[in-house]
């Protein structure tokens, strides 16, 4: 009995390990490059939002589940509101809304330094497996004093 018993540990370990094998989580080291690379804390400019402009072949599809954060030195300081495929560059843009940034305590508390800035994506691709995405840039946050 003892036996047969362990058969069939060993054949729910291997289903279990299959299964876990067919939903791989795939990461992607990639460029990123943040838009702009500066920061500016009072800037009351037309721009709604950061870019973070990723080159990355994706299928379509890709939209499902989709998900992104921005770090500044590991802190999460946004997460995205928007995100769009050009598929003629093979570029995922991800946008950062520019007043959440400027207005979050820690990027204020950081003002007037270079930081490092990773984005961090998850999604899905067509076939159910989950995918992250992640890259850095360098980053200036700057406050200018009144004049």
């Amino acid at each position: 009995m003892f036996r047969t018993m362990s058969n069939r540990v060993s054949l729910v370990g291997v289903l279990l390990v299959a299964v876990a094998s067919s939903m791989c989580l795939a990461v992607l080291t990639v460029r990123v490059n943040i838009n702009p690379h500066k920061i500016v804390l009072n800037a009351e400019g037309k721009a709604d939002d950061v870019q973070a402009n990723i080159p990355i072949y994706l299928t379509s599809g890709w939209e499902q589940g989709f998900t992104a954060e921005l770090y500044f030195n590991d802190t999460i300081v946004a997460e995205a509101e928007s995100a769009r495929y050009c598929y003629i560059d093979d570029m995922l843009i991800i946008g950062f809304d520019r007043t959440e940034l400027q207005n979050n305590p820690y990027v204020k508390a950081i003002a007037n330094s270079t930081v490092t800035a990773t984005v961090t994506a998850t999604l899905t691709n067509p076939d159910g497996e989950l995918i992250t995405i992640e890259g850095s840039d360098i980053v200036e946050i700057v406050k200018p004093g009144k004049k």
